[in-house]
């Protein structure tokens, strides 16, 4: 029975079509995968960014140590000239004081921001301890996750190479014309060109055949579509 065979021959093609369509889906998953995960590379940045930031915080405390050190050697001095004896003009000495007491005030400002700035290092030294620290664990997470996706899609192609072969011999013995119409019907369908009948209904689409439908299915003695879906139609016991 050739039409009966060819319908089976058409099954057969269709499910190494659809082994080929999950090949292909999961190589494709993989290499976006592989050629796309960024995560090491945030982390490089978020942690390269922290590091500039710190280093320009550090250089902020250098120039506030070093601005509160000159202001208290400037009160130490003008502390010297107040109670040091040697000026005793009233009004000199008024000036001197009103000058002690904006460099007191200055000293105090650069120890507060000195205070901020600390704690923001300390801050800043802590996050940077932790990123490195999880930036070294994704590195060595995806060293393994690359060897598993390489080892994957070598798999993913030798599979793909047996299944090719198998298609082509499936080809080689179907006539251009079936081939043609399977072609055509798998890619109006999803991929589904031919379906299996089951108690009276094509597996398709779920409709009812009707019944001169389902014995014609039965005789194998020609093609039969599906009424409502038109796909081509096999009974399941002939897949057996």
């Amino acid at each position: 029975m050739a039409l009966m065979t060819t319908a089976r021959q058409m099954f057969a093609l269709q499910e190494l079509d659809i082994i080929l369509d999950r090949i292909q889906g999961d190589q494709s998953k993989a290499e976006l995968e592989l050629n796309n995960s960024n995560s090491v590379g945030k982390l490089e940045t978020e942690l390269e960014r922290d590091c500039e930031w710190l280093q320009e915080t550090v250089l902020q405390q250098k120039a506030t140590k070093l601005e509160a050190e000159t202001q208290k050697v400037r009160s130490e001095s003008l502390n010297s000239q107040l109670y040091g004896g040697e000026i005793t003009n009233p009004r000199d000495l008024e000036v001197i004081e009103r000058e002690a007491s904006n460099v007191r005030l200055l000293v105090e400002q650069h120890e507060t921001s000195l205070s901020g700035i600390n704690e923001q290092i300390a801050e800043a030294q802590n996050k940077k301890a932790e990123l490195e620290t999880k930036l070294n664990d994704v590195r060595t997470a995806w060293t393994v996750r690359q060897a598993e996706l390489h080892a994957a899609i070598k798999e993913l192609n030798k599979e793909r190479t047996e299944r090719e072969g198998q298609r082509s011999k499936l080809t080689e013995v179907l006539d251009p014309t079936s081939l043609q119409h399977y072609e055509k019907l798998r890619k109006s369908k999803g991929g589904l060109a031919v379906a299996r009948v089951e108690r009276g209904l094509c597996q398709g689409c779920r409709m009812s055949l009707p019944t001169h439908q389902q014995q014609r299915v039965r005789s194998g003695t020609q093609t039969v579509l599906c009424s409502s879906c038109g796909r081509i139609l096999i009974l399941n016991q002939s897949l057996k």
